[in-house]
């Protein structure tokens, strides 16, 4: 065999022993998926080599910066988010996953007593007794905003709890409201208040107030590496993610 035959088999054989340089995972996320994915970023790197780019932004946001061209490989939102964005083109159809659903929950801060939301007489109560109620802006996109405009509306009670409102802008924001006493109860999706330091979690709010929030994931239709995006997403809702976001209050579906 000659010497140039020697050199391209000894090539070939580098490159195929050679590993896959890590890819940047950019995950555009809104906040009810923030603290489980902050958590499983670590795990996830480390079984993968590949690195976690994660972006939260509301609901709103979501649309607005994948319709702005922003950088994603994977959008995690609410399944009707999704399917609009299969609509505008933005995300593969098929490659839509369903990850959990999600529901309402209020929080106090910590050491403060927890209001009764065994039911809606006690739901009222404690919206009525609060100074200050901190919950999503309903102009802001967030989707627990504009449901809890409705609701107050239903309840006769907008008028009493919108004069004492603290609008945020995200979750976060609500958890943050109520962990410095801006707020003395503050309503948002559970898994956002259910990890956030400085606040007590209260409970889910009572089901005939509440609602069910499917969410899901597809990978983007300008992502570089969709392997790496699809794997993610297997991730997300495989043994370990799954668990996880059992902590923060998802119903999550069997696999």
């Amino acid at each position: 065999m000659c010497r140039a035959q020697l050199l391209s088999i000894a090539s070939c054989m580098a490159a195929l022993s050679t590993p896959a340089a890590a890819a940047d995972i950019r995950v555009l996320a809104t906040g009810v998926y923030a603290s489980s994915l902050r958590d499983l970023a670590g795990p996830f790197e480390a079984m993968t080599g590949d690195h976690l780019v994660l972006t939260i932004t509301n609901a709103g946001g979501v649309l607005a910066k994948l319709a702005a061209h922003e950088d994603a490989d994977v959008a995690m939102t609410a399944s009707a988010g999704i399917d609009a964005l299969v609509a505008r083109g933005d995300v593969r159809p098929e490659t839509k996953v369903d990850i959990a659903r999600m529901r309402l929950g209020a929080a106090v801060r910590s050491r403060a007593a927890l209001p009764d939301l065994t039911g809606e007489a006690g739901f009222r109560t404690a919206l009525l007794a609060a100074p200050t109620v901190a919950y999503i802006d309903p102009k802001g996109g967030g989707s627990a905003g504009a449901f809890f405009d409705g609701m107050l509306t239903r309840l006769g009670l907008a008028e009493a709890v919108q004069a004492r409102a603290v609008l945020c802008a995200t979750g976060a924001e609500v958890a943050s409201a109520v962990a410095s006493g801006r707020a003395a109860i503050g309503l948002t999706q559970a898994s956002e208040l259910i990890d956030a330091p400085g606040v007590a979690f209260a409970g889910f709010l009572p089901e005939a107030v509440n609602t069910w929030t499917p969410y899901a994931a597809a990978v983007t239709t300008t992502t570089q590496d969709p392997s790496a995006a699809r794997a993610f997403i297997a991730f997300v809702t495989g043994p370990n993610g799954s668990a996880r976001l059992k902590q923060a209050g998802w119903d999550v579906p069997p696999r």
